[in-house]
């Protein structure tokens, strides 16, 4: 029994690694995608009143959510998603794995729900390459949507390895133990 333990808990931080490289590799995307958010919103002020830019509203309209969505995945990797640790300091370690696998199976529901719920919208806007707006800017939808169902299904990988280091007892996720204890993250 021992031995599957240990086979698990290699397979966990190889999952790890392989976690922690693309949500560095979304951040960086996300980034460079709200540099050109910024330099749009910027080139549309500046040159508003001589009618040379149009648009803008419609890029930052569609870029907002896939900018969320790209960025989501390092945040929980990270432990900053909102959550409340005022219980922690009072319970024992395994009520505290437990409400953590709890919030972890959520998570999973969640976002594999939007990516399940999405998955058709986005198929169904790559066959007619979905835009949106008319005259100046179209901008392709279809992409965010694929931003959005690849993102959902990046986090429920996520949280398939939380909950699978919260049944273990090696969840050290940042923000999801007792605030006294001093735990080293394992991503």
């Amino acid at each position: 029994m021992g031995n599957i333990f240990e086979k698990a808990k290699i397979y966990l931080n190889k999952l790890d690694l392989f976690i922690r490289r693309i949500t560095d590799y979304l951040q960086i995307i996300a980034a460079i995608w709200l540099v050109f958010v910024a330099l749009t919103i910027a080139a549309e002020v500046a040159f508003r009143n001589f009618g040379l830019f149009l648009g803008a509203d419609q890029i930052v309209q569609n870029s907002v959510p896939a900018i969320v969505f790209l960025q989501v995945p390092f945040a929980i990797v990270a432990g900053t998603m909102l959550r409340t640790t005022i219980l922690f300091g009072f319970v024992k370690k395994r009520f505290r794995m437990s409400l953590n696998f709890l919030s972890y199976v959520i998570g999973f529901a969640l976002f594999l729900g939007i990516a399940v719920g999405g998955w058709s919208d986005m198929i169904r806007g790559w066959e007619i390459k979905e835009y949106q707006g008319i005259g100046a800017v179209e901008f392709p939808v279809y992409i965010i949507r694929t931003v959005i169902v690849f993102s959902s299904l990046i986090v429920t990988l996520i949280y398939v390895n939380l909950a699978s280091r919260a049944l273990l007892g090696t969840d050290n996720t940042p923000l999801a133990q007792d605030p006294n204890e001093q735990v080293e993250p394992h991503l």
